[in-house]
């Protein structure tokens, strides 16, 4: 089910969690994406290329926390 948009970064970012920790918990597992369903597959490398540009907006991610957020702790 989609997340509301009030709540979308919020469940999304738990959902990334799992995913990473499901990655890191695999390293040096040569079958981790053999085993995987083309679905999983697929999926994982979307995500992969999501972060990938996701990152790309750091330092505008980092100037609107300093802005808005302050000197208070996140």
């Amino acid at each position: 089910m989609p997340s509301m948009s009030y709540c979308m970064f919020e469940n999304t970012a738990g959902e990334m969690e799992q995913c990473l920790n499901r990655l890191e918990d695999n390293i040096g597992n040569e079958d981790f994406l053999r085993d995987m369903s083309v679905y999983e597959r697929d999926g994982i490398m979307i995500l992969m290329s999501l972060a990938k540009s996701f990152a790309k907006h750091d330092r505008f991610l980092n100037r609107l926390e300093k802005e808005y957020l302050g000197d208070r702790e996140v």
